[in-house]
């Protein structure tokens, strides 16, 4: 089903999908599996936000109007829910994430130009990069280059890590490159542009992300629980990330990120696949 929902000829290679599933545990509506282009992520922000719009608006949950609170079963645990409806649209979701935490800080030295990395863990594993050490911004037109810059370093990345994750006691996995930059956005307090393992741009402001942001900020004492920080991506879209309160992992200190935003419904479509067709698994170019 992933591969024949998020890859070409019927997706493409920064589609996101979500699969529907009973929850495992009683006290949730719906049980998520995110998936894209590289595989199973066990959270994703843009996609949480995404499937409570299309769950709300497209009449699969039916809740009142004005703030209602719910969970969602995912691979990274529970994940509370808060959606504000006016009418007939979704206005805002905001989800309480799994805790979120700082890792090490990496110095990453390469032919191209060397910064102080730190990794950090929102639900997914992230190297945060400052695109300018490297002569790059996060903007459109420079895309192409930041991701095959992320491609030379995210070797260079996974050589340099020395820890190992507090919550598994393994060393992590860390594919998401995010590039990080000054924000052009009114309002925004920083912009951001993650690149997966497949080569993907996220084009939202990234939840999970976000979430790791946030951690890296509190690690530095430049953000306290109960303050806000608006994060900005390369479309100019922005979420609100909060810290909600420090908590621990594995004996790690670590914060709950809440991460507010918003999606819109733009299709409903059918997919078909037939018994002779040679790419009904799809293809990734």
């Amino acid at each position: 089903m992933r591969r024949l929902a998020v890859l070409e000829p019927r997706g493409r290679r920064a589609l996101f999908g979500v699969a529907l599933m009973h929850p495992a545990e009683a006290g949730a509506p719906f049980g998520v599996v995110f998936m894209d282009a590289a595989g199973y992520p066990n959270m994703c922000g843009h996609a949480t936000i995404g499937v409570v719009t299309t769950l709300i608006e497209a009449g699969y949950l039916d809740v009142p109007q004005g703030e209602s609170s719910f969970v969602l079963q995912t691979p990274g645990g529970p994940i509370t829910i808060r959606a504000v409806v006016a009418g007939e649209c979704v206005e805002s979701v905001t989800f309480v994430n799994q805790p979120a935490y700082q890792l090490e800080i990496l110095e990453i030295d390469e032919p191209y130009g060397s910064s102080a990395v730190p990794i950090a863990y929102g639900g997914q594993w992230y190297a945060f990069v400052n695109a300018r050490d490297f002569g790059l911004s996060v903007e459109l037109e420079r895309a192409p280059d930041l991701v095959e810059m992320a491609e030379t370093l995210r070797p260079a990345i996974a050589r340099a890590v020395t820890c190992t994750d507090p919550g598994t006691g393994v060393p992590p996995l860390v594919e998401n490159v995010m590039w990080v930059d000054e924000p052009r956005v009114a309002g925004a307090d920083g912009l951001n542009m993650a690149v997966n393992a497949a080569g993907a741009v996220d084009r939202s402001p990234c939840g999970t992300g976000t979430s790791a942001r946030l951690a890296v900020l509190s690690a530095a004492g430049a953000l306290q629980p109960g303050e806000s920080y608006v994060n900005s991506g390369v479309l100019g879209t922005v979420y609100r990330g909060t810290i909600a309160a420090r908590t621990e992992v594995g004996g790690t200190a670590a914060i709950v990120p809440e991460i507010t935003g918003r999606a819109w419904l733009t299709g409903r479509a059918e997919l078909w696949a037939s018994d002779d067709d040679p790419l009904a698994d799809g293809v990734l170019l």
